[in-house]
C-alpha cells in the first residue's frame, strides 16, 4: 500500500512539471510580443541602488536674440571748439574733429588759459549753432530813444559787437570818438578767448581756435559736458594746497583718464579711474568736476547703448605746469 502511494505522488509530480513546461512554452511567443523585447535588445542596466524615473517636460526652444544695433562710429579725430567759423568748408586733411567743417590755410590755437565770457559768442549765428555755453554778465544795452531824440553825456559808437562808452574828447582816425578804457577793460568787456582743448603743440598760438576740422554730428554734446566741467575743475588750487612749493611732488604734467558712463537722460551712472596721473587728490578732483557739473542736458539719444542702455566715453585731464594750464579731451575707450 505505502509503495503505490508513493508511485503516484511521483506520477503527479511528473504531470505538473509537464503541464508546466508546455504552459511555458505555449506564451513565449504572447509575452516576447506584448513587451516588445527580442533576443537582440540590449539588456537593461544593472544598479545596486533605487532607480528614481521623472517626467521632464519638453525642452522650449530659447527665443532669439535681439539684433544689437551699431553704435555710431567713433570721430575719427581729435575732438575741439573752434571759436570762429568764416566760412564752412570741408578740409583736404584735418585731424581734428568740430560742430563745423572749417578749412583755413593758417592754424592757430587759444591760448591754454581759462576762457573769459565776453558780450557776444564768437560762433556764426547758425540755427544749428549752440551758443548755451557762453556764460556771465551781459553787457549793458542804451536805453532805446524817441525819433530825434538825442542822447545825453558821452557819445557811444556801436562797432562790431555792441555799445561802448567813449572818452570824451577823442577821436579815431575815422572821425568817430575813441574807445574809453585800457586794454584790459577792453579784454573784460569783449572776453578772452581761451582753450582746454588738447591741440598740438606745433600749431602756432594765436587769439583763438582756428582749425582745419570736419563736422561730427555729436560734437556739441560732448564740447558741452568738456565746457560744464572746465568751469568746475581746479586741478591747479588743489596741488596748491597740498604742494605750495611744487618741490613734493614737481611739475611734470599729470594726466588723468575717466571711464564715463551715462543715463539716457545725462544724470551719471558711474565714473571710473581709467589711468591714474600718479597723485589721487588730482584724480578725485577730476570726477568731483564730472559730478559736479551733471546732469548733462539733452544727449542724443542715438548715443545709448541698446546692450548696456548706457552712454559710455572717456574724458581725459591733463594738467601743465610749465605751461600754466589744463586740457580736457575726449578718447575713445
Amino acid at each position: 500500500m505505502r509503495r503505490e502511494r508513493d508511485n503516484s505522488a511521483l506520477t503527479l509530480v511528473v504531470w505538473m512539471l509537464l503541464a508546466s513546461l508546455l504552459v511555458h512554452l505555449l506564451m513565449w511567443p504572447v509575452g516576447d510580443q506584448l513587451i516588445g523585447l527580442g533576443w537582440e535588445a540590449p539588456p537593461l542596466p544593472r544598479s545596486d541602488g533605487w532607480m528614481q524615473v521623472a517626467l521632464v517636460p519638453p525642452e522650449e526652444e530659447a527665443p532669439p536674440e535681439p539684433e544689437a544695433q551699431p553704435r555710431p562710429p567713433e570721430q575719427s579725430g581729435r575732438l575741439i571748439k573752434q571759436d570762429r567759423v568764416r566760412k564752412e568748408s570741408v578740409p583736404d586733411d584735418a585731424k581734428y574733429v568740430s560742430e563745423f567743417d572749417q578749412s583755413t590755410d593758417k592754424e592757430t590755437r587759444a591760448p591754454n588759459v581759462r576762457p573769459t565770457p565776453g558780450g557776444l559768442p564768437l560762433l556764426p549765428g547758425r540755427p544749428d549753432a549752440d551758443n548755451s555755453q557762453v556764460k556771465g554778465p551781459s553787457r549793458p544795452q542804451a536805453p532805446s530813444l524817441a525819433e530825434g531824440q538825442q542822447p545825453e553825456g558821452p557819445q557811444v559808437d556801436p562797432g562790431p559787437f555792441g555799445p561802448l562808452p567813449l572818452s570824451p574828447g577823442r577821436t579815431s582816425p575815422g572821425g568817430n570818438p575813441g574807445l574809453r578804457g585800457t586794454p584790459g577793460a577792453m579784454e573784460r568787456a569783449m572776453g578772452q578767448a581761451g582753450t582746454f582743448d588738447s591741440i598740438d603743440d606745433d600749431v602756432p598760438e594765436g587769439a583763438e581756435n582756428m582749425l582745419n576740422s570736419r563736422r561730427w554730428k555729436y560734437a556739441s554734446f560732448f564740447n558741452r559736458i568738456r565746457d560744464a566741467v572746465a568751469e568746475r575743475w581746479r586741478p591747479e588750487e588743489v596741488h596748491r594746497a597740498r604742494d605750495p612749493s611744487g618741490t613734493k611732488y614737481g611739475t611734470i604734467p599729470r594726466v588723468t583718464r575717466l571711464f564715463i558712463k551715462l543715463n539716457p537722460d545725462g544724470s551719471v551712472n558711474g565714473i571710473s579711474t581709467d589711468s591714474s596721473c600718479g597723485l589721487d587728490f588730482l584724480d578725485e578732483e577730476a570726477i568731483r568736476a564730472i559730478r559736479a557739473a551733471a546732469p548733462f542736458n539733452n544727449p542724443p539719444p542715438q548715443l545709448v547703448d541698446p546692450r548696456t542702455g548706457l552712454i559710455e566715453f572717456g574724458f581725459g585731464f591733463r594738467l601743465e605746469f610749465e605751461k600754466g594750464g589744463g586740457r580736457i579731451f575726449r578718447y575713445s575707450h
